[in-house]
């Protein structure tokens, strides 16, 4: 059996509950030698720390904020969706050469789903213009149906040129004024701990809200939106279990049950 040598590189990596996520799912097809740890690096180090690690036999990485699109210049090869995204989250050794994935964005759709949020005849914001922005606005774009969507960013520059990135589509820049069915946080803001710095009135009391990123406690950008009045904020725990489901399919062909993983999480 190859070498099941895996981690997920990050700044900073400390909160990551991938290691549980992806030893969970090993137990399930009774993968002894498995092994995945957390490697913190630097945006000038990171083609090295991936270099090194394949080169020491390591057969696959996830790669969270903030080098999403970094990494995504450091493949050989690339499968469709991490073209159509320009960033990826998950890197597979083959034969020497590194391929790139994006598993965020099916991971997204799955838990809204999973979640029963409707993503179809809805306005959608998306809050921040990085890599993770950019997996979620390909997937809503190709799976939501007869919906508007829009991005916000403090960079007016970096909004625009993901909206160029996907011309294509229906994408647009938020409108001052516009209020929204569904606003996602891709941004860290929920990581550094920094004040919310977008409008109030872009949400009303019946809008979802979802920040990408998880917490024991109340995110960021969680209590914002329950002190604007929203009644359902979610995190994104849900999220990392779903797009790490797809990163476990592809570096180790089987199909890991999800279970209740999230409630078990959410205890420790």
């Amino acid at each position: 059996m190859a070498k099941l040598d895996f981690a997920v590189i990050g700044k900073p990596i400390d909160h990551s509950m991938s290691p549980q996520i992806h030893h969970f799912f090993a137990e399930q097809f009774n993968f002894k030698d498995y092994k995945y740890k957390k490697i913190l690096s630097t945006k000038e180090d990171l083609g090295k720390t991936v270099q090194d690690f394949f080169r020491d036999g390591g057969s696959g990485l996830n790669i969270t904020v903030p080098f999403k699109v970094d990494a995504y210049n450091l493949c050989d090869t690339l499968d469709e969706t991490a073209i159509q995204c320009g960033s990826v989250n998950t890197l597979k050794n083959i034969l020497g050469k590194i391929k790139g994935y994006n598993t965020d964005g099916q991971g997204f759709i799955d838990d809204l789903i999973k979640k029963n949020v409707c993503i179809s005849n809805s306005r959608i914001l998306i809050l921040g213009a990085g890599g993770s922005a950019m997996s979620i606005a390909n997937s809503l774009l190709r799976k939501s149906r007869e919906s508007k969507i829009s991005v916000l960013n403090r960079t007016i520059s970096r909004a625009e040129s993901l909206v160029d990135f996907f011309s294509n589509g229906n994408l647009e820049i938020h409108r001052t004024g516009s209020v929204y069915d569904l606003v996602i946080n891709t941004t860290p803001i929920s990581m550094s701990g920094d004040k919310m710095i977008f409008p109030n009135d872009i949400v009303r009391s019946s809008t979802t809200c979802y920040d990408l990123f998880y917490s024991k406690r109340k995110t960021t950008f969680q209590e914002w939106s329950h002190k604007n009045g929203i009644k359902i904020c979610y995190d994104g725990l849900g999220m990392l279990i779903e797009q790490a489901k797809h990163s476990f399919e592809i570096w180790n062909n089987k199909t890991p049950d999800i279970g209740n993983l999230e409630e078990q999480l959410r205890l420790t």
